[in-house]
């Protein structure tokens, strides 16, 4: 989570409590139990919400690093201070800033490929 400063690559979310625990997971983008990978180019830092919703794939990531939303994926009532999922499609995820550690074009291939999402 650190090459991400703690924020979802999703929505850009960082708390980060007094003892140091945050709020971002670390998330496959194959799954570890099925490929064993525990590369840092097979992840992504996510929130709470997204590392579930990616893991159930209502949102993929396209080789541009764009949030891709399949359509008709979910109904959403968003509370009044969020954001919809539905409206970050099209939008650049945050990525690490060495270059070395980009989540891998393959995996996120892998995973749209998987769900049919593009």
């Amino acid at each position: 989570m650190s090459l991400y400063n703690q924020r979802c690559a999703f929505c850009g979310l960082r708390i980060i409590s007094a003892d140091g625990q945050d709020i971002v997971d670390g998330g496959h983008i194959k799954p570890f139990s099925e490929f064993r990978d525990d590369r840092l180019v097979n992840g992504l830092a996510l929130c709470k919400n997204h590392h579930w919703a990616f893991d159930h794939v209502w949102f993929g990531v396209d080789d541009d690093y764009r949030i891709l939303m399949p359509e008709e994926r979910f109904i959403e009532d968003p509370a009044v201070q969020s954001r919809e999922i539905k409206a970050f499609g099209g939008e650049k995820i945050r990525l690490p800033k060495d270059q070395k550690f980009m989540p891998s074009i393959d995996s996120l291939e892998w995973h749209r490929k998987k769900w049919r999402i593009a």
